[in-house]
């Protein structure tokens, strides 16, 4: 049963998340038409708007056929031919991901069979959702892809449980997956690192790529504001157009990092948008799209360097923190090889699906080609963030000494890491973190360690309380020395070593029970002196 009931409050959760998301959308519409249009025509119109547009911002695609009125308004036969609009307004669909997320945070606490249970019921109905949605849009001039409707936004809401599910277990799917490949130990630092590397160099780059949009809308603001007035819509219109390009942002800021990494993106057949030419043809009146200078200048090659930078910031981070190493446990030659092409690797892939997510039809003819080359951005990327990752990582450790056994590179002693924890989810440095089980988690290991001084504090506190008085403790503790023992040198409870130091025959340390006649009850003759 309380797996059942696990299920069914995940499927009630995920329907009122994607019905959260319609309804904003259909705000919108309802907005618009009430203000600027005085609430007249078909309300249905705007249903089916507010349904399309939620579903484009979970990669549905639309099916676009104009009507008469359009290629008679337009002049020109080519205007009533049919398209598909694919270009996904992903902002929309984050907002399902990350509520999502949230809910997966949630579900991680319960068993695994229960956790499993309650993302596949989570994920079936938001799909049943998303059907629902898709089928009460079909119309004849913008029809919704039905088979995508009930999978897509499924698997944003499935991905973002699952990916909230990892990150709670933190590193047991990677010691799962090395055990049942029968990977050794010794290799686990360096794949953890990759991990973390990779996606830390992904969040290096677009965070690049938003820098470089929202420096081009800053410097072309003047642009921007020309091309909204030219489209003449009121101030609700201003409002809705601000939304539709927020919703378009992730999208923005991956066409944006894609030109800092190299390749640019197209608008359209035949034109290209980087660093080194600009070549672009009619392009629709999106203030967003004024961020574009349409010349490119000599020194935009230079921004090339800056994913190369903030890969070399990521690479510092990791090799101060995850790769800190130790005197017993030194960071080899190899480790730090394997972390800079895996995190180059993990990074361009990444980059890669983002391209590809990003690209799509936003017109009929030649705007039926739009965004970045998938396969050149992963190819770029993996080798900027990898170049980035290994000059950061040698130019992160301190104190660079000779190939230790002609292998190891002990660049950063125990100790010596980073002081920035928990940066891009990166742990402590030094040895300590490197000479732990490979299951411990970097939490796990603050948490123990806060554990451990209250513990110690707690022993200290039964020491004060289970010892004898100062007076008859001090002759024991000052066993073997000409001395007294301080009164803060109480001899300690039994089975622990003496504050003071206290030795007995051989060595060990006293026990109270042997060196504490008054203590333990028995006749025991005193020490002579």
């Amino acid at each position: 049963m309380r797996r059942v009931w696990a299920g069914i409050g995940q499927a009630v959760e995920s329907a009122a998340i994607a019905a959260a998301g319609i309804v904003l959308c259909a705000l919108v519409c309802v907005a618009v038409w009430g203000i600027d249009q005085g609430f007249g025509g078909d309300p249905l119109v705007q249903w089916r708007i507010a349904a399309d547009a939620w579903l484009l911002g979970h990669g549905v695609d639309i099916g676009i056929t104009p009507g008469r009125e359009t290629v008679l308004a337009v002049g020109l036969e080519e205007a009533g031919r049919s398209w598909v609009l694919s270009a996904g307004a992903w902002g929309i669909g984050l907002i399902t991901f990350w509520l999502h997320w949230r809910s997966g945070g949630r579900l991680a606490t319960l068993p695994l069979l229960d956790t499993s249970i309650a993302i596949l019921l989570g994920a079936v109905a938001t799909g049943t959702i998303g059907l629902l949605v898709g089928s009460s849009a079909q119309h004849g001039v913008a029809s919704p892809d039905l088979a995508q409707a009930a999978v897509l936004p499924a698997l944003v809401a499935l991905l973002g449980m699952g990916a909230a599910v990892l990150a709670a277990h933190k590193h047991r799917w990677l010691l799962a997956i090395a055990a049942a490949l029968t990977v050794e130990e010794r290799w686990l630092r360096s794949i953890r690192a990759a991990f973390r590397a990779g996606f830390a160099g992904l969040v290096g780059v677009l965070g690049v790529g938003a820098g470089l949009v929202g420096l081009g809308l800053l410097l072309r603001f003047t642009d921007g504001l020309l091309l909204l007035e030219s489209l003449g819509v009121t101030a609700v219109g201003v409002i809705a157009i601000f939304l539709v390009q927020l919703a378009l942002a992730p999208t923005a800021i991956v066409w944006g990092a894609s030109w800092a990494v190299g390749p640019g993106f197209m608008i359209g057949q035949g034109s290209s948008v980087s660093p080194l030419g600009t070549d672009l043809g009619p392009v629709p009146a999106l203030p967003l799209l004024a961020a574009i200078d349409p010349e490119a200048q000599p020194w935009m090659a230079a921004v090339v360097v800056l994913p190369v930078l903030a890969a070399v910031l990521v690479g510092v981070f990791v090799r101060q923190s995850l790769l800190a190493g130790s005197a017993a446990r030194p960071v080899h030659w190899w480790e730090l090889a394997i972390t800079a092409v895996g995190g180059g690797v993990l990074a361009g892939a990444l980059l890669g699906i983002a391209a590809m997510l990003s690209a799509g039809a936003i017109g009929p003819g030649r705007l039926a080609v739009t965004g970045p080359d998938a396969v050149l951005v992963a190819a770029w990327g993996a080798l900027e963030v990898g170049v980035g990752l290994l000059i950061g990582m040698l130019a992160g450790g301190k104190g660079v000494g000779a190939l230790a056994g002609g292998f190891a590179l002990p660049l950063a002693a125990e100790g010596e890491g980073s002081r920035i924890r928990d940066f891009f989810g990166f742990g402590g440095g030094g040895g300590a973190a490197a000479d732990r089980e490979p299951d411990e988690s970097d939490e796990d290991d603050a948490e123990a360690g806060a554990v451990g001084e209250v513990v110690g504090d707690d022993d200290g506190d039964d020491r004060d309380d289970a010892s004898p008085p100062a007076e008859s403790a001090a002759p024991t503790a000052a066993a073997g020395s000409d001395e007294a023992a301080a009164p803060g040198e109480a001899a300690a409870p039994d089975g622990a070593a003496a504050p003071g130091g206290a030795t007995g025959d051989h060595g060990g340390p006293t026990a109270v029970g042997a060196a504490s006649p008054e203590a333990s009850g028995t006749d025991s003759p005193r020490d002579p002196r």
